[in-house]
């Protein structure tokens, strides 16, 4: 079995250092930024990419996929095609669940392909309105200084993951939701969720909150791990 972590939009796979290293041992970190570059931008959606992803990984049903925001979306559309386990953080299988952007979606690929859209100004106000003194402002302008400053093409591709839509049915769902009620980026899941402290970066921010339903969840499917404090977790 693999702990397959996927992060999200604009994110490396750092965002999972706080939770990561004291996971099961056998595990596989996702590069959106570099395999979204393999891929053409006609047709290309998270159905596509999860496809690209199995394919890549030979991802299996004994895997388990942990994504953050778009990784947790990609993450539903790779178990809708192996079966494997899925554990989503601050993510979604609505789309509706998503903060609303005021662009028609082709035209916010053109912008972003131009680097309009992610700019200083729209830095600023965003972590005036929900991040300000907050603990995730640091991880927040992080993200989007790479976004603003990031490969133009994969930043548009990203976007194309979220909101390209997928016209078949998914019916399986996450094995585990863990979500905050104050996230600012994607609403709450209507569905049976773990709640943490925070917002959508609880993972940096309160990790070890973000850590105990995945150790719970690891553990009822007779997984060893080792605790976030370093020692040996019983099973």
């Amino acid at each position: 079995m693999r702990i397959i972590f996927i992060p999200g939009l604009g994110e490396e796979v750092s965002i999972f250092d706080k939770i990561q290293a004291s996971l099961p041992q056998e595990k596989v970190f996702i590069d959106n930024w570099k395999w979204l570059g393999h891929l053409p931008e006609k047709g290309l959606n998270a159905l596509v990419y999860a496809k690209y992803l199995v394919e890549q990984f030979e991802i299996k049903e004994g895997d388990v996929i942990l994504g953050h925001s778009m990784g947790g979306w990609i993450g539903w559309y790779i178990k809708h095609l192996v079966g494997c386990r899925l554990i989503q953080v601050a993510s979604w299988t609505d789309s509706s669940k998503i903060i609303k952007v005021p662009l028609e979606r082709h035209l916010m690929y053109w912008l972003a392909k131009r680097g309009i859209g992610f700019n200083t100004v729209a830095l600023r106000i965003l972590v005036w309105l929900h991040y300000k003194n907050k603990p995730s402002k640091e991880i927040f302008i992080e993200i989007f200084e790479r976004l603003r400053r990031g490969d133009k093409e994969i930043v548009a591709k990203q976007l194309m993951v979220i909101f390209n839509p997928v016209k078949i049915p998914v019916n399986v769902a996450p094995d585990v939701r863990i979500h905050a009620k104050a996230d600012h980026i994607v609403k709450y899941p209507s569905q049976t969720f773990h709640e943490v402290p925070g917002d959508h970066f609880s993972l940096v921010t309160h990790p070890k909150q973000v850590y105990k339903p995945i150790t719970n969840f690891l553990k009822a499917e007779g997984v060893p791990f080792v605790g976030i404090e370093g020692k040996k977790a019983s099973t």
